[in-house]
C-alpha cells in the first residue's frame, strides 16, 4: 500500500447518533472529573500560603526531567518501578493518541472533509502514530498486569482499597480491548496492516482464525467499541476520586517544586507568631497549601514506611499512615460539619507518641518518587505540641536544659574545656588569627567518650600544624535538637548567640566532628543571619592528607588498623552526601573496610536524631536495632563511626548484645595511624 493512502476512517463503523451519544458521555465525564478536581482545589486552597513564587520558566523542564522521564524512583523496589515506567509510559502515550484522535476529527469537521479524507492522521504519520500506539498498549498492559498480580498475590505493601483493583482492572481492560477493537477494525474494514498495526494485524488473524467474518466483525466492533469507550470515559472521570488523583497532585507538586536540601526547615519567627497567634499547626487547615497538595499526591505505597528505622523498630510510626491519616482528615474538615466530624487532629488523628517517634533522618523524604515530605508534616505538629505546653518527660526536660545550660546535658558552661585538660589547645583569645574554628559540640565536650573525638581531633590539627582554635567555655548548643524536637524560640536564641560570637571573633570557616551541628550551622544558621564555611572533620582531614598537610607512610601495612566496618551517619551521608571522605581515610590509613547492606546516601539511622537522643528508651528498645544487627554480621575488629550520637547509640546497642567490638571515631582511626609511625 503506498504511503500516502495510509489512514483509517475516524470513528469507522459507527454512526451519527451514536457519535452524538458519545460526545454527550464525553461531556458527563468531564463535568464529574471537574467536580472531583475542583474539590481537591478546595481543599489545597484550605491551607495556608506559603509565599513561595513558583518558577514557572522552570516547569516544563521539571515536566520532562521529573514526571515524563520517570527519574524521582530511586533504587528502592526496582521492579515496581520499571513496572510503573512502563505502565505510566504506556497510559500517556495512549491517552496523547486519544488527544489526536480527538483533534484530528475537530480538524477534519472543521474544513468540512470527508471522514475517509483526514488532515494529517495519515502516510507516515499514521503509520508511525499506530507503530507507537501497539506498542504503548504492550507497555500497559505489561506494567499493569506486574500491579495486578502484586496485588493479587498479597504481596504489595500499597494499603488495601476495592477501588484500586477496579483502576488496575479498568487500565486493563483498555489495554486489551484497544487490542480487540483494532483487529475488528481491521476485518470489519477488509485492510490488512501488519507492518505498522503488528499488534492490532495479529488479533485480526487469530480472530479470523476463530471464525469472525467481515459481517460478524461489524457488530463485534460496535460492541467493543463502545465497552472501550465507556470504561475510558469512567476511569477519566473517576481519577479525582480514586489514587489516580496522584496523577494530578504528584504532577503538581513535581513541576512547581524546588529539590529541596534534606535536613531544612521553616523559619519561624517570633512576630509571624504574634501576628496567628499561632505556633506550629494545631489543625490540618494549618498547613501550607503545597502540604496539602502532597496529601493527595501520596499513592500510600509504603516505600516511606520500608525505609522508615522507627516503624522497623516498632514505634507508633508510619510515614505513610501520617500522609494518608492527614489526607482523610482533610477531606472529612473541608466536606464541613455535615459529616460529623469532630475528631481533633493532635490525639484522635496523630498521636502524641507518633511523632516523638521520628528521628527526622530524612529517608522517607528521600525516597518518596512523588516529593511528599512526612518529615515536615511532623516536625510541624511538634512545634504545636511545644508551643501549647503538651510535652512532657525526658523530652521536656532536655529542652528545659538546653534552654536554662545552653547544652542538653544540663551542666555548667564552665565545665565545656574541661575534655581538654591537659592539652595545649588553642582558644580564639590565645589564636586570633586562627585559619579554622574547631566547634567541639556539646557532645564532646560533656560526653566522657565522645571526649576521645575532639583530643583525637586536636592531635591531628596539630600534627597538620593548622593554625586553629576553638571557642572554649564561649560555645553553645547549636540549638539542633531543640529545633527538629520543634522549640523554634530555644533554637533561635542559641543560634543567636553564637553568631554573635562567631561576628566578634570573625569565624569565617568550622570544622566540626558532629553531623548534627554540620547541619544546622549550614543550613539552619544560613535563615538566621549565619553565613559561614562549614566542612565535617572527614572532608577536612581529607583535605589535609590530599594536600600533603596531614603525611602517613607511603606503605598501609605500616598503619594497619585491622578490619573495619564504618557506619554513615544520616546527617552526613543521607542530608549532606559526604560518603567519600571517610573511606578515603580508612583507604589511606590501611583499613579493611567492609561495607554494610545499607551505606552510603542509604545509610540506616542509629536512631538517636530530633531529640530522640534524649529519650529514655533503653538500649534493646531503641530505633536502630536493625542497624546493630548489620554491624555484628559484619564480624569486623572495630566499628568506625562519624558523628558522637551514632558513637552512643551504636556503642550501647552493641554492649547490650554482650559484645565488646570497640566503636570508634573516625578521628581516633587516624590518630592510631600515627601513633604507630610513631
Amino acid at each position: 500500500m503506498p504511503a500516502d493512502t495510509l489512514t483509517r476512517e475516524i470513528f469507522g463503523n459507527i454512526g451519527q447518533g451514536p457519535k452524538l451519544v458519545f460526545y454527550g458521555l464525553a461531556v458527563l465525564a468531564l463535568l464529574i472529573g471537574g467536580r472531583g478536581l475542583a474539590r481537591m482545589i478546595r481543599r489545597w486552597n484550605s491551607g495556608q500560603r506559603s509565599g513561595t513564587v513558583i518558577d514557572w520558566k522552570s516547569v516544563p523542564g521539571r515536566l520532562f526531567t521529573r514526571i515524563l522521564s520517570q527519574s524521582t524512583f530511586g533504587a528502592t523496589r526496582p521492579s515496581a518501578s520499571w513496572a510503573h515506567r512502563l505502565l505510566f509510559t504506556g497510559f500517556c502515550l495512549l491517552t496523547l493518541g486519544t488527544i489526536l484522535i480527538a483533534i484530528e476529527h475537530v480538524a477534519a469537521v472543521a474544513v468540512g472533509r470527508a471522514a475517509t479524507d483526514p488532515v494529517f492522521h495519515k502516510g507516515l504519520y499514521y503509520a508511525i502514530y499506530e507503530i507507537v500506539l501497539d506498542a504503548a498498549g504492550l507497555a500497559l498492559l505489561a506494567g499493569g498486569t506486574w500491579f495486578l498480580v502484586r496485588r493479587l498475590s498479597d504481596r504489595s505493601s500499597i494499603a488495601r482499597e476495592s477501588a484500586d483493583l477496579v483502576v488496575l482492572a479498568g487500565l486493563l481492560f483498555l489495554g486489551v480491548t484497544g487490542y480487540v477493537v483494532e483487529g475488528l477494525r481491521i476485518i470489519e474494514a477488509q485492510t490488512a496492516q501488519p507492518w505498522f498495526s503488528f499488534i492490532g494485524a495479529a488479533v485480526a488473524s487469530g480472530l479470523e482464525a476463530l471464525g469472525v467474518t467481515p459481517t460478524l466483525a461489524v457488530t463485534a466492533h460496535r460492541i467493543s467499541w463502545w465497552l472501550h469507550a465507556v470504561v475510558a470515559l469512567g476511569l477519566l472521570a473517576a481519577v479525582p476520586y480514586t489514587r489516580l488523583r496522584h496523577v494530578v497532585a504528584g504532577s503538581l507538586l513535581l513541576a512547581t517544586t524546588d529539590n529541596q536540601q534534606l535536613g531544612t526547615m521553616t523559619l519561624v519567627s517570633i512576630e509571624e507568631v504574634e501576628a496567628s497567634g499561632k505556633f506550629g499547626i494545631a489543625e490540618v487547615t494549618d498547613f501550607s497549601r503545597q502540604q496539602l497538595v502532597q496529601l493527595d499526591a501520596c499513592v500510600s505505597c509504603g516505600r516511606c514506611q520500608d525505609e522508615c528505622p522507627a516503624h522497623a523498630a516498632g514505634k507508633p510510626l508510619s510515614p505513610r499512615n501520617v500522609v494518608q491519616d492527614l489526607g482523610e482528615h482533610l477531606q472529612a474538615m473541608v466536606a464541613g460539619p455535615a459529616t460529623g466530624n469532630t475528631l481533633s487532629l493532635h490525639g484522635d488523628v496523630i498521636s502524641e507518641d507518633t511523632l516523638w517517634a521520628c528521628t527526622t533522618c530524612s529517608a522517607c523524604v528521600e525516597v518518596c518518587p512523588l516529593g511528599v515530605d512526612p518529615l515536615t508534616l511532623i516536625t510541624g505538629m511538634r512545634r504545636h505540641l511545644v508551643g501549647s505546653g503538651n510535652i512532657r518527660g525526658p523530652a521536656a526536660a532536655a529542652l528545659q536544659k538546653l534552654s536554662r545550660s545552653g547544652n542538653p546535658w544540663g551542666l555548667p558552661a564552665e565545665q565545656r574545656f574541661d575534655w581538654a585538660d591537659g592539652l595545649e589547645v588553642p582558644t580564639v583569645e590565645s589564636t586570633p588569627n586562627f585559619e579554622i574554628l574547631y566547634w567541639v559540640g556539646c557532645a564532646a565536650a560533656y560526653d566522657r567518650q565522645a571526649r576521645r573525638t575532639a583530643r583525637a581531633m586536636v592531635r591531628l590539627l596539630q600534627a597538620a600544624n593548622v593554625q586553629f582554635a576553638v571557642l572554649g567555655n564561649q560555645e553553645r548548643c547549636t540549638g539542633e535538637s531543640a529545633r527538629r524536637m520543634g522549640e523554634e524560640f530555644v533554637f533561635s536564641e542559641l543560634a543567636a548567640s553564637n553568631i554573635e560570637t562567631f561576628t566578634r571573633h570573625n569565624v569565617t570557616r568550622i570544622v566540626t566532628h558532629c553531623p548534627h551541628c554540620l547541619n544546622s550551622l549550614r543550613h539552619d544558621y544560613s535563615q538566621v543571619g549565619g553565613q559561614l564555611e562549614v566542612v565535617h572533620h572527614s572532608q577536612f582531614l581529607a583535605e589535609l592528607v590530599s594536600t600533603g598537610r596531614l603525611l602517613f607512610p607511603d606503605s598501609q601495612s605500616d598503619t594497619d588498623v585491622g578490619s573495619v566496618a564504618y557506619h554513615d551517619p544520616c546527617y552526613l551521608a543521607r542530608v549532606n552526601g559526604i560518603v567519600d571522605a571517610p573511606r578515603e581515610l580508612l583507604a589511606h590509613v590501611g583499613a579493611r573496610l567492609t561495607e554494610m547492606p545499607r551505606h552510603g546516601c542509604r545509610t540506616a539511622c542509629c536512631g538517636a536524631g530530633g531529640g530522640r537522643m534524649w529519650l529514655d528508651d533503653t538500649p534493646d528498645q531503641r530505633i536502630g536495632q536493625d542497624r546493630i544487627d548489620e554491624v555484628l554480621e559484619t564480624g569486623t575488629e572495630t566499628v568506625v563511626v562519624s558523628c558522637p550520637f551514632c558513637r552512643t547509640m551504636i556503642g550501647d546497642g552493641i554492649a547490650a548484645r554482650g559484645t565488646e567490638t570497640p566503636v570508634k571515631d573516625l578521628s581516633e582511626i587516624m590518630v592510631a595511624a600515627l601513633d604507630k609511625i610513631d
